[in-house]
């Protein structure tokens, strides 16, 4: 069966670039459908938000069409800065670190994290990584963060400039989609 309209016209108006590439978008309809066992007679808004929910889970290399996102002159690293002008653009991270803080130090709190992890500790908070074996799992510090976006096509290096508190090492993870970016 094909993609209803309903479907096309949501992913279009909310995210319009890059576009969805068309048989990756049939197979999640399909598979949406059948697995969920939704009528698209009667249950076309929770089809949608499970067809959203796959796309922004999805690697944007395999949903969406390549060329349809950033423009290809974005990733020009003689250009110190270039704006991206038109309907906002999906992107996902795919790279992420802290460029503020030392490498030993980042290193140091991945260990500490990595041993409470492994000694079956839950709780995330300010421990001390200089205490061994005590307290909660520290939290990476923090202070500015570099990454690496993509459209499935075009990766490029981003920075922020000023604090994003959704983003945190530890935390976010790779894949996590970002849309759209006024500037870069």
């Amino acid at each position: 069966m094909d993609v209803p309209t309903a479907v096309t016209d949501f992913l279009s108006q909310n995210y319009p670039r890059p576009r969805v590439d068309p048989e990756w978008l049939q197979a999640c309809y399909d598979w949406v459908v059948e697995d969920k066992a939704l009528n698209p007679a009667t249950q076309m808004a929770t089809i949608i938000q499970e067809v959203e929910n796959q796309l922004l889970s999805s690697n944007l290399q395999d949903s969406m069409l390549h060329g349809t996102g950033l423009p290809t002159h974005v990733a020009n690293t003689d250009q110190k800065q270039t704006r991206i002008s038109g309907p906002p653009v999906l992107v996902e991270i795919t790279s992420i670190t802290d460029i503020g803080i030392s490498a030993y130090n980042l290193n140091k709190v991945r260990l500490t994290r990595e041993e409470r992890l492994a000694a079956g500790e839950e709780e995330e908070g300010e421990g001390d990584v200089d205490v061994e074996g005590e307290g909660p799992i520290p939290n990476y510090p923090r202070s500015m963060l570099s990454m690496e976006l993509s459209d499935g096509a075009i990766t490029l290096k981003a920075m922020e400039y000023r604090s994003l508190p959704q983003l945190r090492l530890g935390t976010t993870p790779l894949g996590y989609k970002v849309r759209g970016l006024p500037a870069i």
